[in-house]
């Protein structure tokens, strides 16, 4: 299954006309690729002057953060700067109009900008990429790069990572488990992630739109991985049913007995109406964003749930 790479994180700096209306220009784009945004003032970061988070409304009105701006100042010679979080770039269906919009800017730097490809049923995995880091596919210029271990290596279940080369060198591979990072235990799910950043390089604006070639450009071995990556909305698919299994489980061990005891006072619709409320989970609002759904099945979640719940203790 081919999904490609995808930009999981782009940030670009720009010197603004005297006449330009940052915050307007930058809603128009956000608007015009990933739908209608609200921006809340906030105060300036990194030493700009001003600041602006962009948020996006998901079901029952809902906010979720998924860009910020900050310009203005003498620390960055009046300079602006956007960031795109992965929520809001997983919603870019095209890159290529945010690669005109940044193309048409004065002094325009891309400073930072994420490619991920995900292993969905773990085709290829963090094993894979030690193996290749000790059979030196990851060298550059005859050297080995820096790397290091995070996570439960010695006795795997919530996640590992492996990381490849320094982001001060402004190049570096990610290789982790973002299913059991999630929280399933047993996912195969791992992502694989370049981070490239303009230290020592410039960063082409079609880094935005060819994205494989510049995934696998990073290092050559990575070429292996994209014919087995999944789609963008299976990977969406994927990360909501994780998060929303989690929160089940919490539920019912939590409020299971609750529930229990109200049913026998209530039928179904006033059991709902009497225990719910608006609004969206914070684990599913990425999911959501993306385009999960929540097609819940009941009887596939108890199953699950009565596979790893303890004895009964009785009270």
């Amino acid at each position: 299954m081919r999904g490609g790479a995808k930009v999981d994180w782009m940030t670009c700096t720009w010197l603004p006309d005297p006449d330009e209306w940052v915050p307007g220009s930058v809603r128009d784009l956000l608007t015009a690729v990933i739908g209608p945004v609200t921006g809340v003032e906030a105060p300036g970061m990194f030493g700009y002057e001003q600041g602006l988070k962009f948020f996006v409304t998901l079901a029952d009105g809902v906010q979720h953060h998924v860009a910020r701006l900050d310009w203005g100042g003498n620390h960055h010679k009046c300079r602006a700067r956007l960031d795109m979080s992965g929520s809001a770039c997983g919603k870019v269906m095209d890159w290529s109009p945010v690669a005109d919009w940044i193309g048409q800017l004065w002094d325009y730097t891309l400073t930072r900008v994420d490619l991920a490809v995900d292993c969905l049923a773990g085709e290829f995995d963090v094993e894979d990429a030690r193996d290749w880091y000790l059979s030196g596919e990851f060298h550059a210029g005859g050297r080995r790069p820096r790397h290091s271990l995070v996570g439960d290596w010695l006795d795997p279940a919530y996640g590992r990572t492996m990381e490849i080369g320094r982001r001060g060198n402004g190049k570096m591979l990610r290789a982790y488990e973002k299913g059991r990072q999630l929280g399933d235990t047993s996912s195969p799910w791992t992502r694989w992630e370049v981070e490239l950043r303009n230290i020592d390089r410039d960063l082409p604006l079609d880094v935005l739109t060819r994205c494989d070639e510049y995934f696998v450009g990073a290092y050559r071995c990575l070429e292996r991985i994209l014919d087995a990556s999944a789609e963008r909305i299976l990977t969406a698919q994927a990360e909501g049913e994780i998060a929303l299994g989690k929160l089940v489980h919490h539920a019912r061990e939590a409020y299971g007995r609750v529930v229990h005891t109200l049913r026998l006072n209530l039928d179904a619709s006033e059991l709902l109406d009497f225990i719910s409320r608006p609004g969206i989970p914070k684990r599913l609002e990425k999911a959501s964003l993306a385009g999960f759904t929540a097609a819940v099945s009941p009887a596939a979640y108890l199953r699950e749930e009565t596979s790893h719940e303890s004895p009964s203790r009785g009270f």
